[in-house]
């Protein structure tokens, strides 16, 4: 009765504790990167406030028009502080993958190791598309302004048409690079560049004709017209 007792109480509440005083350092250690890690955090996202204050940060997002896009958005976030807080979590949540990686458990350290390899996919596809939606803005401006100086009646769509081109374009890169269906961000991608260039020059090609017509005639008509005169009276003596 006793070896009984022994063999299927005691032993097995032994060889828990066992492995519970081995898992302690585990435990401890986890325990220690989350601590190291929010004082760390804190640290950087003081020092990144500080950072964009100085350089004026808030007021570039202004005139680039990020701050408009925000604010279309619903937050009331100024553009330095939405930065910062995507930094801040992103820094947490890779110091918590880091503390449960020291837990050594096989599950949670091959979850945890593709994480870090699909990383810096991730914010490779972030600043791309972030870089896409600066380019996009300069263009649409220098679109803006050199359509409204050639006096185009519809300045603003053509502008704000090249914004959206480019917007996709950047778009299929980074889910490309991300690595979210590449092949079918490819042909779709594809697809909308193909059809938007076909409507344009549709639209260009049936409703653009008097328009095209009437700036020929505005910005060449009046030198079409002294060449004509200019010819009439060089033949006027025959």
């Amino acid at each position: 009765m006793q070896d009984f007792l022994t063999n299927a109480i005691v032993s097995p509440l032994e060889n828990l504790l066992a492995e519970i005083y081995a898992f302690l350092p585990n435990i401890f250690a986890m325990i220690l990167i989350l601590i190291i890690g929010a004082i760390v955090v804190f640290i950087l996202k003081f020092v990144l406030n500080l950072f964009l204050k100085l350089i004026r940060f808030d007021k570039i997002c202004f005139r680039l028009g990020f701050a408009n896009v925000l604010s279309k958005a619903g937050m009331r976030l100024k553009p330095s502080e939405f930065v910062v807080k995507i930094i801040y979590w992103l820094l947490l949540f890779i110091f918590v993958m880091l503390a449960f990686n020291a837990l050594k458990i096989k599950a949670l350290d091959t979850l945890i190791t593709q994480f870090f390899l699909f990383l810096p996919n991730i914010i490779a596809g972030i600043i791309l598309f972030f870089a896409g939606y600066l380019i996009s803005i300069l263009l649409e401006r220098a679109v803006l302004i050199a359509a409204v100086n050639a006096e185009i009646q519809f300045a603003k769509v053509v502008s704000r048409g090249v914004q959206i081109l480019v917007l996709l374009f950047f778009l299929a890169i980074a889910l490309e690079q991300v690595g979210i269906g590449e092949s079918i961000v490819t042909a779709s991608f594809t697809i909308i560049f193909g059809g938007l260039v076909l409507a344009v020059a549709l639209a260009l090609g049936l409703g653009g004709r008097e328009l095209g017509k009437a700036w020929l005639e505005k910005h060449f008509g009046k030198q079409v017209s002294a060449n004509g005169e200019e010819n009439k009276n060089m033949w006027s003596h025959l």
